[in-house]
């Protein structure tokens, strides 16, 4: 029987809990409000088993990361962290008290109340009629695909651009050019 994995959300409340990552800490526990170490790896004194290894935990909980098969890329599970991050509806991110720069810098996230089974039903249809209102313009529209937005179709157009030269405009220079020269 397969492994099954936690999603991000408990899993993330558990590795706050648990305090083994460095800078991983509520700020605001009654609020949910938590930050994530996120040093740039290009600054001095950035060290892989301490500033990525949350990046490090998520991408071996995921298996996308098996240490000893693959060599290290810090900066792929911190990739993979963040859009996983951001694809989340309960959580998002507080940027005024985030710091970007510096040794400190971390981003501050907020957990939202989880969204009730309707709320998810919700968000599902309303994706799904807008998907399907797209598909019904595109199938009820006539305006064939040679139609530009203008409203001229491709077919008015010369395929045969040898008439845009500019033996005109050379003829110009060059009466430029005698005019300037005595």
């Amino acid at each position: 029987m397969p492994i099954t994995r936690m999603r991000m959300r408990p899993w993330l409340e558990m590795q706050i809990n648990s305090n083994q990552i460095p800078g991983l800490i509520w700020i605001n526990k009654e609020e949910m409000i938590f930050q994530i170490p996120w040093k740039h790896a290009a600054k001095h004194g950035w060290d892989i088993n301490k500033d990525a290894c949350l990046f490090r935990s998520w991408a071996i909980h995921t298996g996308r990361y098996k240490a000893g098969e693959k060599e290290p890329d810090p900066k792929t599970w911190k990739a993979n962290f963040r859009c996983a991050m951001n694809s989340l509806p309960d959580i998002e991110e507080v940027k005024d008290q985030s710091r970007n720069k510096g040794s400190s810098a971390v981003r501050v996230y907020r957990m939202l109340p989880p969204l009730t089974r309707n709320q998810r039903k919700e968000r599902k249809s309303k994706s799904s009629r807008d998907t399907k209102s797209k598909t019904k313009r595109k199938l009820c529209g006539d305006v064939s695909p040679d139609t530009f937005s203008d409203g001229l179709s491709s077919s008015t157009l010369p395929d045969d651009h040898s008439s845009y030269t500019t033996q005109g405009y050379l003829g110009q220079d060059l009466d430029m050019e005698r005019d300037i020269t005595p």
